[in-house]
This record gives structure tokens, C-alpha cells and sequence, in this order.
């Protein structure tokens, strides 16, 4: 059971299903059992229904286990980047499907927000903004397909649009040759 806590922890994961963990341990009616022991030691702490968590997980990284494909967003995003020191009242997740109803992790509420799926031209500024994310060569592939001026909106800095304007130049030059 250790090894499969550990696991868990190596992947990353601060939070599980108990059918993930029933699949891992092979044991399927002795996986509610293990789990609630491993409470009861204070390895493990009950989430919410069929969900479980390491105590010293905080509750925005369970919440976005929970709530997959998310990601904290707004209010909470800005307290955890140091950039407000107003704590929030909730956890903020911003999701791209249809929202699931409000749920508690550690006392507290976890809300979340659909919000529009990110557009090819988001996808593509991002790439241009981050040059390690994405080679020129793709950069250069996909350019004629994107709508410059939105691009050009949504980059964040003098910098990234001069790397815009060499893709687009390289595009261009590509086409005629």
C-alpha cells in the first residue's frame, strides 16, 4: 500500500478516485477498507464521496484534480501568484465544458467557471510568445492559417511581435518560393 501511495505521489497526483486506487492495489472490495485505515492513520484524508487526498495537499491542487481539465483561474490565481494579499473565500477553477455544481475541499468551496475554449489564434500567440514551446518551422507552417491581427492583440509584448512579423515574413516567403 505504500508503494501505491508513493506512486501516487511520484505522479504527481494530490488527489485519486477510489476506483484508480481499487485498481492499483488489484483488491477491489478491500480498497474502501485500506483507505479508510490509511484516514484513521492520517496518511490519507477523505475529500468528498469516492474521493481522496494527502493531508498536506492544498485544497487549489485538489480542486483542479477534481474538476479535470480546469485550471485555477481568476481571483485564486492572482493570491497565489503573490499578487493580491486578499485571501480568497473560494477556490476558482475556469473550465471549458458544462460546470459541475459547487463542492467543499477542506472547508473550502470550490466554484467553477466555463469559460470560452481557447481559440487557434490564442494557441498560436502563446506559441509565438513562448519560443521554446514551439519550433519557427511550425510557427511558419501554421501562419498562413491564423488571423494576424488578433494574434497580434492577444501578444503580450514589443518582443513577441517582432517574432510574429519574422514568421510572418518567413511565411511569406515560403509561399512564393
Amino acid at each position: 500500500m505504500d508503494t501505491i501511495l508513493a506512486d501516487l505521489k511520484r505522479a504527481g497526483r494530490s488527489a485519486f478516485r477510489i476506483r484508480e486506487f481499487a485498481a492499483l492495489l488489484g483488491k477491489r472490495a478491500y480498497a474502501r477498507l485500506v483507505l479508510h485505515r490509511l484516514n484513521e492513520k492520517g496518511e490519507l484524508v477523505l475529500v468528498m464521496n469516492g474521493w481522496w487526498a494527502f493531508p498536506e495537499s492544498i485544497p487549489e491542487a485538489v480542486a483542479c484534480e477534481i474538476s479535470k481539465p480546469c485550471y485555477v483561474s481568476f481571483h485564486s490565481a492572482l493570491f497565489l501568484h503573490g499578487l493580491t494579499t486578499q485571501t480568497p473565500r473560494s477556490v476558482q477553477v475556469a473550465v471549458a465544458r458544462k460546470t459541475k455544481p459547487s463542492y467543499e475541499v477542506s472547508g473550502l468551496k470550490v466554484k467553477e467557471f466555463k469559460i470560452a475554449k481557447a481559440s487557434p489564434e490564442k494557441a498560436f500567440a502563446d506559441c509565438i510568445s513562448l519560443p521554446r514551446t514551439c519550433p519557427d518551422f511550425i510557427l511558419t507552417e501554421t501562419a498562413g492559417k491564423m488571423d494576424t491581427d488578433l494574434v497580434r492583440q492577444l501578444l503580450p509584448s514589443k518582443a513577441a511581435i517582432r517574432r510574429l512579423e519574422k514568421v510572418m515574413k518567413n511565411a511569406g516567403s515560403e509561399r512564393s518560393g
